[in-house]
């Protein structure tokens, strides 16, 4: 009963950690899950159960938060974060609660990281990208032999405002990205990649290995 107690607090608790981070994003305009990527990242996590995720994109550490509140208790987060200061804010905030022992940290650009990563011979059965979209398909090229049978690649903001999907009117400063973006979509749909995409916000990408 008192265990029962004690996760219920820390679970209340990271709850209103959670919101309080989700208060200082809108205010900083620091971007993170928006409220339709939330719900469907939690479930992806809740479906998979990963043990150890790697997340491009630390911003404050809200997703890394949201994901270890769901995961197995012995999963474990590493964590990309080019921006120094984003790297500090989300290193104040993982110190707050008790999942933040977790989570590693690391500064420095995400495709520079991945081959490090991949040269200690890292694996993870979760991979979250949420860097910089016009990198996807490198990344997704540097991250998918570290995936382990059975592990799954999430990619937000994969339709980039809608001109993933509807290019006719978009600007031309979107040109690059959008034809990355295109690029990604089409590399996590040719075998043995699968994708399922959720079009809500700003578009999911759900990729599985078949094979």
């Amino acid at each position: 009963m008192e265990a029962c107690m004690e996760q219920a607090c820390t679970e209340t608790e990271g709850a209103t950690l959670r919101t309080e981070m989700e208060a200082y994003a809108k205010a900083h305009h620091v971007p993170i899950l928006n409220e339709h990527g939330r719900r469907f990242y939690a479930e992806f996590v809740r479906k998979q159960q990963p043990h150890r995720i790697l997340e491009l994109g630390t911003a404050i550490g809200y997703s890394a938060l949201l994901a270890l509140s769901i995961a197995p208790a012995d999963c474990t987060v590493e964590t990309v974060e080019l921006l120094p200061a984003r790297y500090e804010t989300a290193k104040k905030y993982l110190a707050r609660s008790p999942l933040g022992r977790r989570v590693t940290q690391h500064l420095g650009d995400a495709g520079d990281m991945l081959d490090i990563l991949r040269g200690q011979g890292k694996t993870y059965d979760f991979i979250f990208l949420d860097a910089a979209k016009g990198q996807y398909p490198d990344y997704f090229e540097k991250a998918a032999p570290m995936l382990e049978p059975g592990g799954v690649i999430v990619a937000d903001n994969v339709l980039f405002r809608g001109y993933v999907l509807h290019p006719v009117m978009m600007p031309r400063r979107f040109e690059t990205i959008v034809e990355r973006l295109q690029r990604y979509l089409e590399l996590v749909n040719t075998p043995p990649y699968k994708t399922e995409l959720f079009p809500r916000g700003d578009g999911l990408a759900l990729t599985r290995r078949e094979e």
